[in-house]
């Protein structure tokens, strides 16, 4: 029993302390369904093989470099890469 709850304030202290990503917000509907399903990629392939960055850790030209070195290892498509980057370079 004691373990468990050393375990579960750890996981609480850890993901606590994670500051999460951004959710993109848009006037047009459209626009931020593409956002948010640009979010959704980042988060569902960049995730599985390393921490994310924050859009902010790159600029533009940063992150087309970024994601045309990762597409492969990533295996996501020349849409799916758009709008990642649309997702990425959205940030306030």
């Amino acid at each position: 029993m004691k373990n468990k709850i050393i375990i579960l304030v750890f996981a609480c202290t850890l993901f606590s302390c994670n500051p999460t990503l951004y959710i993109p917000a848009s006037s047009d509907i459209k626009e931020q369904q593409q956002l948010l399903s640009g979010r959704k990629l980042y988060v569902d392939h960049c995730s599985s093989c390393h921490n994310l960055h924050f859009p902010k850790e790159y600029d533009t030209e940063g992150w087309k470099k970024e994601l045309d070195k990762m597409q492969m290892k990533a295996k996501i498509t020349e849409d799916e890469k758009q709008l990642i980057f649309e997702y990425l370079i959205s940030q306030p």
